[in-house]
């Protein structure tokens, strides 16, 4: 039940966000953070059913999103890092979870040269941002690689929410950096973005309840 309540409010007050976000206000950053905010209740209602450090790290990883949802849209930099923070947290849950193997070497080497290779023309452009963005481009792939490879360790559908929340996030921030670099204004760059963030933070939350 908490599933489906939690998703159909973070799809209502998502949509609501992206209706408002432009240009962004106290309200519109609210609904943000509002629809960040059932991932979290999701993630503690596995904290408070299951326990165990995992779970703990889930609903941290979370909560540390939707801190940085405010953040981005107020400093820039402060988000950003409260999303790198959001990401170790997942990694360390995934760790404990299966999700550092052999194989998440590989998943890593191919997610970041593909990142890498989407933006080598823009990365010169960067000027300061080159190594802050290579670091969080790093902790993005560490992260959707492990949460991948818990997906072919484990199985099962918690594994499979846990994949497709890493592969969620990279898309999303992949999208982001493009509307960003290129200042894209269209309303449909910012419904892809918000879809897909939304979808990885509501995917790994998940991953700890089911």
């Amino acid at each position: 039940m908490i599933l489906l309540v939690t998703f159909i409010f973070t799809v209502c007050f998502g949509t609501a966000y992206c209706c408002l976000a432009d240009p962004p206000g106290a309200k519109a950053l609210a609904l943000k953070a509002a629809a960040t905010s059932m991932p979290v209740i999701l993630a503690l209602y596995g904290v408070l059913s299951r326990g165990g450090r995992v779970n703990w790290l889930i609903f941290l990883g979370a909560l540390l999103c939707m801190t940085a949802d405010v953040l981005l849209e107020l400093y820039f930099i402060a988000g950003a890092t409260a999303f790198g923070l959001a990401h170790i947290c997942f990694i360390m849950a995934f760790a404990m979870d299966g999700g550092a193997d052999w194989i998440t070497i590989l998943i890593f080497i191919l997610i970041y040269v593909t990142i890498i290779g989407v933006f080598y023309r823009d990365i010169p452009g960067l000027s300061k941002l080159k190594i802050p963005a290579f670091l969080y481009m790093a902790v993005l792939s560490i992260m959707a690689s492990m949460g991948i490879t818990v997906g072919i360790v484990r199985g099962g559908i918690s594994g499979i929410l846990a994949a497709a929340g890493g592969i969620f996030f990279v898309c999303s921030d992949c999208i982001l950096g493009f509307r960003l670099i290129h200042k894209k204004k269209e309303k449909i760059y910012r419904y892809a973005v918000m879809t897909l963030y939304y979808g990885a933070v509501y995917l790994i939350a998940a991953c700890g309840v089911i």
